[in-house]
């Protein structure tokens, strides 16, 4: 499982799970267009790493 966390324009933290590392792809996607900051994926394997590392983690070209 895939967890999303962010904070949002107050600075209160949010934490989201997703199933899939597309899932978690489109809620990153989601949350910046929604104003929240500082988002961190955290894979399955515990790797943690912010919305701009994980999607070039996904080579998607």
């Amino acid at each position: 499982m895939y967890t999303v966390k962010a904070n949002d324009h107050a600075g209160r933290p949010a934490t989201f799970a997703c199933g899939t590392a597309d899932q978690a792809l489109e809620k990153t996607w989601e949350l910046a267009r929604r104003g929240f900051k500082d988002i961190v994926v955290t894979d399955p394997k515990g790797h943690a790493s912010n919305a701009a590392a994980f999607e070039r983690s996904l080579d998607l070209a």
